[in-house]
């Protein structure tokens, strides 16, 4: 049976459930779509990556962040939006505790 779709109220959202560090929970996961909750501590984070198939938004709910954006070194605070688009590298490191709303698709196909 396909996919009927989700309603989610972010405030209603236990992330004991979803679990904890880094990478949260995923809220939706489908074969074209996943959108994950991220939450980090201070001093938390990954090194250089980068997704050769799926263009990353995240969408900063609280907290701050340094981000480096294909070379391009960003301090990010709460009410943000990031875009890394395939093929592009990325990092994070958290100076504060924060929530990150992850959200990856599938690249575009030229």
């Amino acid at each position: 049976m396909a996919e009927q779709g989700k309603y989610i109220r972010f405030q209603d959202v236990n992330l004991a459930e979803l679990g904890n560090g880094f990478f949260g929970g995923n809220l939706v996961e489908s074969p074209n779509l996943e959108v994950t909750l991220v939450t980090g501590d201070e001093g938390a984070g990954h090194g250089f990556h980068a997704h050769d198939d799926l263009d990353e938004v995240l969408i900063f709910l609280e907290g701050a962040c340094d981000f480096n954006l294909g070379g391009r070194e960003i301090e990010v605070q709460a009410g943000s939006l990031l875009h890394a688009p395939a093929g592009v590298e990325h990092k994070v490191r958290y100076k504060a505790k924060s929530k990150v709303l992850r959200i990856k698709v599938p690249a575009a196909r030229a």
